[in-house]
């Protein structure tokens, strides 16, 4: 019996998110995961998610309370591949540029003990290493996004600043 109601809440919850899904591919966010323009690299098949308020977590499985109370309206993610390396992009729109800058900011002070290193890049923002993975935490305008690599090495942040020149791209 009890798993059956677990089957009848998760397709609930499934159904729950499917106008979601149809919102997200048209959103702002998603617009902003690279896709062509990233020469060497492809997207992971099904590794597209996206959410919006309590949806997040379709993302953030945990915490996505932080992100809407620091204002993320919505979020899209992607998984691209090259090689052995892999690097995740998760694109937020936010309340509004001012936001979105606090928010980077909440990150640099969240990770002061790892030294984080600045972008030299439009925009504010910074990339740390930590855990074997290369994190960088980016904002313009009104967009707050995050590019990490599965490793912390050089080529992982050449890796991840050219996915993220590519996002940059797609705000002019």
């Amino acid at each position: 019996m009890g798993s059956v109601l677990l089957w009848v809440a998760a397709t609930l919850l499934a159904l729950g998110a499917l106008p979601a899904w149809g919102q997200g591919e048209n959103s702002a966010c998603t617009k902003l995961l690279p896709s062509t323009e990233l020469r060497g690299w492809k997207e992971v098949s099904g590794s597209y998610l996206y959410g919006k308020g309590d949806g997040l977590t379709a993302i953030y499985n945990g915490g996505y309370q932080l992100y809407l109370q620091h204002g993320v309206q919505e979020a899209a993610q992607k998984l691209y591949q090259r090689g052995d390396l892999y690097v995740t992009v998760t694109a937020h729109t936010m309340r509004d540029a001012s936001s979105a800058r606090r928010f980077v900011q909440y990150w640099r002070a969240s990770h002061r003990k790892l030294r984080p290193q600045p972008l030299r890049i439009g925009g504010i923002g910074f990339w740390i290493r930590a855990d074997g993975a290369t994190t960088l935490y980016w904002a313009k305008g009104r967009f707050f996004v995050t590019v990490m690599v599965t490793r912390d090495d050089r080529q992982a942040l050449d890796a991840g600043l050219q996915v993220l020149r590519a996002v940059e791209r797609r705000l002019k």
